[in-house]
């Protein structure tokens, strides 16, 4: 009979989180530099040490409205601190332009609130990393990955950008 106690417990990563100057100002200036607008979006950038996941090197997300009364953002961005540190200035930059495109405040024209979505990888929306940057970034951060974390293939395939 297979007992379940004789397997080894997988204890759940911890995880530590760090807002970032860095990452903030980073992310202002590729606002200003490729004109994102994202107005009125409040963002909260962190760090997350040592990773979100092996797969995951950043992400973008929108806040629940629990989470926006009590810090007053819309949106956070996360990235993994071990990345981070691999990265070069102009990586770091176009990752972070990345996760902006993903940031969607729509204003409702009859209450003029705003509905914050997440813009999921388009085509037309991502076109602009495209043309600036080509393919190859993508390679460069699963490489990045791959490396820090010893990845085999399939977990390479796996990776989330």
């Amino acid at each position: 009979m297979f007992d379940f106690k004789d397997q080894p417990s997988k204890e759940p990563k911890k995880r530590e989180y760090e807002e970032s100057e860095e990452l903030k100002f980073l992310a202002q200036k590729v606002i200003s530099e490729q004109k994102i607008d994202i107005m009125p979006a409040q963002i909260a950038y962190l760090l997350v040490s040592p990773n979100i996941s092996k797969t995951v090197p950043s992400k973008t997300f929108k806040t629940g409205p629990e989470f926006r009364f009590f810090s007053g953002f819309d949106y956070v961005v996360e990235v993994s601190l071990d990345l981070w540190t691999a990265l070069d200035e102009a990586e770091r930059y176009i990752l972070i332009h990345h996760e902006l495109l993903h940031i969607l405040p729509i204003m409702n024209e009859k209450t003029g609130d705003y509905d914050f979505k997440i813009r999921k990888p388009d085509f037309i929306a991502f076109k602009s990393i495209l043309d600036k940057y080509g393919a190859d970034w993508k390679q460069k951060i699963k490489l990045s990955l791959s490396s820090i974390h010893n990845l085999t293939p399939a977990q390479e395939d796996s990776i989330k950008i």
